[in-house]
């Protein structure tokens, strides 16, 4: 990974197995993106899916040329591959070891995949998503824009951290309409499901989800009864149209509940519920002050600390919530991206500090 991070040669889209990376980057990356597109007013989709078994499927050919292509010496690898193939597996669970296994069919293929922790997965997974990602970008697909802060132009194809990728697309032509977008993202979508396959694994219709980002003329967004529409997965064969979200739907990714609007309220709510039912368990036990402080620093901050670089706070109208701001984040005042208020451009603000839980008294 050190070589592959030296020669540029892993994706920045994927930040899963990469030193001083988080998953919480990935969440903040794409809050961030849909910052940017509601500013603008533009449009973009975003399609969310999850590779099945991921670690467990990776073809083996994929996962040695992958490696090569990071510099890792081919004896290493084969060491690797070759006890994997030969070697007889057993199931552990609470309840013990399977009597049955599975391993070397000599009038088969051997088997495949890379198995659940094995030191090396991150990596190979990682070596292998840099490749998909540079096709995807090679195809033309992604998110390109112009970054207001730095003042340069970036182009992003997903955001990923494992198996729980979010393609991303947008065009800002404006000879492109949302259905020739759609189209777009439908071809794009079919791509990556292809790369995926390639490398022996599959997406998971079940998980996969998407939203069209749009505001219209009078800086509302656009609903799904105003631009029906839908995304197909082959699925082997056996297609599965996924799920489509209005912007003002949440979906828990990577641990955060996030939505295309912009708005935190879910997110409030659920570390809200978090903290409510921590300090129920805490009222009902008698500890001292040293352990009710080891427990608030190393169970429920842990947990609010967390989520805070992809999430800003205010208290919205009927609506009560902890107070719960971030020291790093670069946060728009929730006025000026309220669906209900229209787009106005984005006051920013940088908020310094935690300050305390506060919670509803009873």
């Amino acid at each position: 990974m050190w070589n592959g991070e030296r020669a540029k040669a892993l994706a920045q889209d994927k930040l899963d197995g990469r030193k001083g990376m988080r998953a919480v980057e990935v969440n903040q990356n794409w809050t961030l993106a849909n910052d940017h597109t509601r500013g603008r007013q533009a449009r973009a989709v975003i399609i969310s899916n999850d590779a099945k078994g991921c670690f467990n499927r990776i073809a083996h050919v994929v996962a040695i040329l992958a490696l090569r292509r990071l510099g890792i010496p081919r004896p290493a690898i084969m060491s690797m591959i070759t006890t994997i193939q030969q070697m007889q597996h057993y199931i552990r669970t609470a309840f013990g070891e399977s009597e049955q296994s599975y391993g070397p069919n000599p009038s088969g293929p051997p088997p495949q995949g890379l198995i659940q922790g094995n030191g090396a997965v991150p990596a190979a997974w990682s070596a292998i998503t840099a490749v998909l990602v540079d096709c995807m970008k090679g195809e033309g697909y992604g998110y390109e824009a112009w970054a207001p802060i730095s003042q340069r132009a970036m182009t992003l194809v997903c955001f990923g951290f494992v198996d729980d990728t979010d393609l991303i697309l947008n065009n800002d032509n404006p000879g492109v309409t949302s259905e020739d977008l759609i189209n777009e993202a439908q071809v794009e979508l079919a791509t990556w499901e292809g790369l995926i396959s390639a490398t022996g694994g599959a997406l998971a219709p079940e998980k996969s989800y998407w939203s069209l980002v749009e505001v219209g003329p009078n800086g509302k967004y656009i609903s799904k009864a105003k631009q029906p529409s839908s995304l197909v997965l082959h699925n082997k064969g056996r297609p599965e149209t996924i799920e489509r979200l209005e912007v003002t739907e949440a979906r828990e990714t990577l641990g955060i509940w996030s939505r295309p609007d912009g708005l935190m309220i879910d997110e409030v709510n659920a570390l809200k519920s978090k903290a409510l039912k921590w300090a129920d368990a805490v009222r009902t036990k008698r500890i001292n002050p040293t352990k009710a402080w080891y427990s608030i620093n190393h169970t429920i901050m842990k947990t609010i600390e967390y989520p805070l670089a992809a999430t800003y706070q205010e208290g919205h109208a009927g609506h009560h919530a902890p107070d719960l701001t971030s020291s790093s984040a670069l946060v728009p005042h929730p006025e000026t991206l309220s669906p209900q208020a229209g787009v106005r451009p984005t006051h920013v603000r940088r908020v310094r500090g935690l300050r305390p839980l506060g919670l509803p008294s009873h």
